[in-house]
């Protein structure tokens, strides 16, 4: 079982009251937008400095950051907490987006944006048509996550190959992902500190997406 699910079962701590399933949703899906919002307004105000920080040190700052929020609104039980920490989360995404795609031309960042968008869409519209289907799939995605990341890392630092079908690869991983995890989502009990858990999964799964989206897009350019 893992953090979320023994918060879910359990429901310990200060955040036990239970919402309606439009409130659970709706604040599933305002926190997600909350965190793009906070990347948008990072890569308006802070890209000028971002951009001169050195590659590594982006890196590292994003990694502690993200790692550390993540621990927070997995184990924490208030959602006043787990919304901070997703804000930290949101953060740090935000310093990684920004330094990246500084690299790209803004005729495949919003093509990327909106076909990301669709896919979330279609995706949350399935998983909830197909809940017990998208269920099953956690260790499948899983394994598929690995072994793709462990092609990816093989192949680009040992071999030093461009593999472009892996974006493919990725795009429909995360897109299960997100379907996974919205049908989880629905399956815990309908409080606030849950739908910033599960929404915080849903965020992650979207960047991914996008910056895969990105990557293809730009490619397919040249």
């Amino acid at each position: 079982m893992d953090n979320k699910e023994a918060k879910a079962g359990r429901l310990r701590g200060a955040e036990r009251t239970i919402v309606s399933d439009n409130a659970y949703n709706a604040a599933i899906g305002l926190t997600v937008l909350w965190g793009i919002a906070i990347n948008i307004l990072i890569a308006f105000f802070l890209s000028p400095y971002i951009s001169k920080l050195n590659r590594a040190v982006v890196i590292i700052g994003y990694l502690a950051l993200s790692f550390a929020c993540r621990y927070v609104v997995a184990k924490s039980n208030s959602y006043v907490i787990s919304m901070l920490g997703f804000s930290g989360l949101a953060a740090a995404m935000g310093l990684l987006l920004t330094y990246v795609i500084r690299f790209y031309s803004s005729s495949s960042i919003y093509p990327a944006f909106l076909t990301t968008g669709i896919i979330v869409v279609v995706m949350i519209i399935a998983s909830t048509i197909f809940p017990a289907f998208f269920r099953s799939l956690g260790r499948v995605l899983f394994i598929a996550l690995m072994g793709s990341i462990v092609v990816e890392l093989i192949g680009g630092l040992i071999f030093h190959l461009r593999l472009g079908i892996l974006d493919y690869v990725m795009v429909v991983i995360f897109s299960g992902y997100i379907g996974y995890n919205w049908s989880k989502a629905q399956a815990y009990p309908k409080t606030l500190d849950n739908a910033i858990d599960s929404a915080a999964s849903i965020y992650v799964d979207i960047i991914n997406i996008f910056l895969r989206v990105l990557r293809i897009m730009e490619r397919n350019k040249d």
